[in-house]
């Protein structure tokens, strides 16, 4: 590759990863390439994949990022293991993005950012105790706190669901399936989606979740998962003005873990990175990576 060079196609590979797990990746070239700017791998939450992503990856390429997005396994393209899928640990899946991230290195030969959405923002900060010497930075995008356990169970999942339907929230008790509280257009708009997203975008986007998703992983994020003073990479902490379940407690709890500031992106709700506003997003992201990566 060289300096100027164009790129307009998106491709897919798969790396492996432990227990011959598949893991589907998505690449998007820059559309020029700038040699000071580091790859991102973008890390997707519950009941999405890789393709959730794709306007972020569009965008950041077309800024001269080499960009890439990961389905867990179970997710998207990767490998599916039906008996197994719900009961995934969070080390299990911090596998994943370790194979990701090793393959990403000696594709590029630069240290990528993380971004990590929701649960896979969780799973950077798992990443990140062990790996921070492997990645430029990290951004915790409407991100599990590292204090999500002072939480409680319970009462988390009571904030999880508050815009949730009884019946709903009991079938997603007794089936351990998230995708239950998203299972119709209107759910998924009113759990993860600001009140201006208009119905005709949620009836296009709901039947591309997911339909299961691990949940050990998840439960795993209530207890004491990470020690965030011992993380001294550069972390960038954003989050939703309408977001319930990762409010703005959650984020500023988030941001003071790691001594930093935070943004909060009006009229997005949990699920920016497909909300209305995304592009705000994206510009304070590559701001942040530009004030805290690049020309640090």
């Amino acid at each position: 590759m060289t300096l100027g060079q164009t790129y307009t196609d998106k491709e897919t590979f798969f790396v492996d990863s432990c227990e011959s797990i598949k893991i589907e990746v998505l690449h998007y070239p820059p559309a020029n390439i700038n040699l000071n700017y580091p790859p991102i791998l973008f890390i997707h939450g519950a009941v999405i994949a890789a393709w959730a992503w794709d306007n972020f990856c569009r965008w950041f390429s077309n800024k001269e990022h080499d960009c890439y997005a990961m389905s867990f396994r179970g997710h998207g393209q990767s490998t599916k293991t039906p008996k197994k899928d719900k009961w995934w640990s969070l080390n299990e899946i911090t596998n994943d993005v370790s194979a990701v991230t090793n393959v990403i290195i000696a594709r590029t030969g630069y240290k990528p950012i993380l971004v990590g959405h929701s649960l896979g923002g969780g799973v950077v900060q798992n990443y990140l105790k062990d790996n921070q010497h492997k990645v430029a930075g990290g951004v915790l995008f409407a991100s599990f706190s590292p204090y999500s356990y002072k939480i409680g169970t319970f009462k988390f999942l009571l904030k999880l669901y508050a815009n949730t339907p009884f019946l709903t929230i009991l079938k997603v008790i007794f089936t351990l399936e998230p995708y239950a509280a998203l299972g119709t257009p209107k759910l998924m708009k009113r759990a993860t989606f600001s009140r201006a997203f208009p119905d005709s975008m949620a009836i296009e986007l709901q039947p591309k979740l997911e339909k299961a998703s691990f949940v050990k992983g998840i439960f795993e994020l209530l207890k004491p998962f990470v020690d965030p003073t011992i993380i001294k990479c550069p972390i960038i902490v954003i989050g939703a003005e309408e977001d319930k379940p990762f409010g703005l407690k959650i984020i500023k709890e988030t941001a003071d873990a790691y001594g930093v500031g935070f943004d909060i992106i009006g009229g997005a709700s949990h699920s920016i990175m497909l909300d209305l506003t995304w592009e705000d997003a994206a510009n304070v992201i590559f701001k942040r990576i530009q004030e805290k990566v690049v020309k640090k």
